[in-house]
């Protein structure tokens, strides 16, 4: 996995940029951040905050995702992909702030494996169908990204005595 939470790359990000024919200035402007910041992004020498992202990628016309290079997506990057906060996503899942940072550390579910049901539709509907969309992903992308999540603590998280999730870096404008 690259150094930031969610893998920028900047060779990606030229490439995007060079295809869409975009400015640094347009890029500057549409992401609210400087010319200079931009450039810094370009050249890898800075990465944009997660929220950042979504607006630099816009600005070219490609996903969040399409600037970023990871080798095994976890939950945390489907998080930034969607351009939310670990509060915000919480919140969508209908679980405790607190709790949610146990869900994208470690990729365990707990009560919310269970099923829910959905009143418009008249049925239970499984994690699987009601939780994707809420990631902004597809039902094979989500369970594929907890598996990571999962194996990534237990090689990782425990060894470490530290989480996925606290060992991100910070990232500036």
């Amino acid at each position: 996995m690259s150094e930031t939470e969610y893998g920028f790359d900047p060779v990606k990000f030229r490439a995007a940029r060079g295809a869409a024919g975009a400015s640094v200035a347009q890029i500057s402007r549409a992401a609210g951040v400087t010319g200079r910041t931009v450039n810094l992004y370009l050249a890898g020498s800075r990465v944009p905050r997660p929220e950042v992202l979504v607006q630099v990628a816009a600005a070219v016309g490609v996903a969040p995702a399409d600037l970023c290079t990871v080798e095994h997506e976890v939950l945390a990057h489907l998080r930034a992909f969607a351009d939310r906060s670990r509060a915000a996503t919480a919140q969508a899942l209908g679980m405790a702030e607190e709790t949610y940072p146990q869900l994208e550390t470690t990729g365990q579910r707990g009560r919310l494996s269970s099923s829910r049901y959905d009143h418009a539709q008249d049925r239970w509907i499984t994690w699987q169908e009601w939780a994707p969309p809420l990631f902004g992903v597809t039902a094979e992308r989500l369970p594929a990204a907890g598996q990571h999540t999962q194996e990534h603590y237990n090689t990782k998280g425990r060894n470490a005595g530290g989480s996925y999730a606290s060992r991100t870096p910070t990232a500036s404008p």
